[in-house]
């Protein structure tokens, strides 16, 4: 009955039912900061389009993206801050929350694309001159400073604060640790353009992008390994969390550019003498390009393979249990992890001279432009009512309706015969500690 009277509901709700601005803050989570990262990525491609860069129309629709995206994140950070000065007791809800907390991942990533994009600015226009370029580097090591904040103080909250099991896994538990993986791959554009004016502080730009990639990447695969158990073992995630498969693009097409860039700048920046056994031999620098590019290429490879696991999990939700997929904020975690992908891909045809790969970048950026656009169309009308400012930790907005338990409904895939599927909102407390 209630899946009947959503598909039913119109696309924008009357007048007299529109959401309250104090309650559109008080429901404002931190998913929000994902618009910036696909919106970010949407500017990046448009950067490295591999058709059509002999002339600035390409890169003049990147930085209107890039303005556009300063404008969302000042919006997005002055509502988050508004949400935590104004209602202090939400906070500590939504870091209880075991899904919406680790969407505070997505605000370091955020920022780093903005510190890209207004890098492409500064290479692209000479914006600012070197003055410019060293303010971002600055804002780098301070992004970077926090991405390492994020994914090792949200780890230990998963460990002390949530109960999580096989059951309620979802790919988002990958959104902390890509904060690492997405701050290496700008550190290693940092280094390419910093190479001109210090080849010191692009080494060691560039040998700490790699120390990040290493950790992110390192949790990251641990994780992909655990979220395909668990599709194994309890099924396709629940209808609300099937979208979120498409995050392990995330760490695997941003951590295979991170390699091919800071690979290249490896290559050129040692030896550091031409003479010496290894680091300092004329060699070092493109032996480690090389492995650098046999990984990326793997992690190109499994990004396919999950691509076609997401598609197939999603069919089945939608095809097989007949599920509607209501529109939410999750809708626009598709748009980055496809982004960097794209990304990837792109910067493969650029090292082969591929026509294959730059075709295929080509139609993916192509494909990742169109979701997002079709994305931010769908989310003017809730957006205007409302309705798009909801909070899964926050059911009708008062905090005395979480203090009630939480009841346990049986799964949609039950009536097919298929295995059980947990929601993620389901197994966890009021203050986010674990059960005894």
């Amino acid at each position: 009955m209630q899946c009947s009277k959503q598909a039913n509901a119109p696309l924008m709700l009357p007048y007299a039912q529109w959401k309250s601005w104090p309650e559109r803050i008080r429901h404002f989570t931190p998913v929000w900061h994902a618009v910036i990262m696909g919106t970010g990525a949407i500017s990046a491609l448009l950067n490295d389009f591999p058709y059509g860069q002999d002339n600035d129309n390409f890169k003049i629709a990147a930085c209107v993206f890039f303005i556009l995206n300063l404008i969302l994140f000042v919006f997005i950070c002055v509502c988050s801050f508004l949400r935590y000065v104004l209602n202090p007791d939400v906070f500590w809800l939504m870091i209880g929350h075991p899904a919406q907390s680790l969407y505070i991942g997505c605000f370091p990533m955020g920022i780093t694309t903005l510190i890209s994009s207004a890098l492409a600015l500064n290479q692209n226009w000479s914006f600012g001159g070197p003055g410019f370029l060293y303010a971002l580097w600055g804002f780098w090591w301070l992004d970077s400073a926090l991405s390492y904040l994020v994914c090792y103080g949200m780890i230990y909250t998963m460990v002390v604060r949530h109960e999580q099991s096989i059951s309620n896994m979802a790919a988002v538990w990958l959104l902390p640790v890509v904060t690492l993986v997405v701050a290496s791959s700008t550190g290693g554009l940092l280094a390419q353009a910093i190479k001109v004016h210090s080849h010191t502080s692009a080494l060691v730009t560039t040998a700490f992008s790699f120390t990040m990639l290493a950790m992110g990447l390192a949790f990251a695969l641990m994780m992909i390994t655990i979220y395909l158990l668990r599709l194994i073992i309890r099924g396709v995630p629940d209808p609300g969390l099937v979208l979120s498969a498409f995050i392990v693009l995330g760490p695997l097409g941003q951590g295979g550019f991170s390699l091919l860039v800071n690979g290249s700048v490896i290559s050129e920046l040692l030896p550091l003498h031409i003479q010496g056994d290894f680091p300092q031999s004329a060699l070092a620098g493109q032996m480690i390009y090389a492995v650098c590019f046999c990984a990326s290429y793997a992690l190109w490879s499994m990004g396919i393979a999950w691509i076609v696991l997401a598609v197939c999990s999603i069919y089945h939700v939608v095809g097989v249990r007949r599920t509607t997929l209501h529109f939410n904020m999750a809708y626009w975690g598709l748009i980055f992890p496809n982004g960097v992908f794209a990304l990837l891909t792109v910067q493969l045809s650029r090292v082969l001279d591929s026509g294959f790969f730059r075709v295929v970048g080509s139609l993916w950026s192509a494909l990742v432009f169109l979701l997002w656009g079709a994305i931010f169309l769908r989310s003017i009308p809730p957006f205007i009512d409302g309705t798009l400012f909801k909070a899964p930790c926050l059911p009708d907005g008062s905090v005395a309706a979480q203090l009630l338990p939480t009841v346990h409904t049986p799964s949609p895939a039950a009536a097919h015969g298929e295995k059980s599927s947990v929601s993620s909102d389901s197994t966890f407390d009021e203050q986010g500690h674990k059960s005894e």
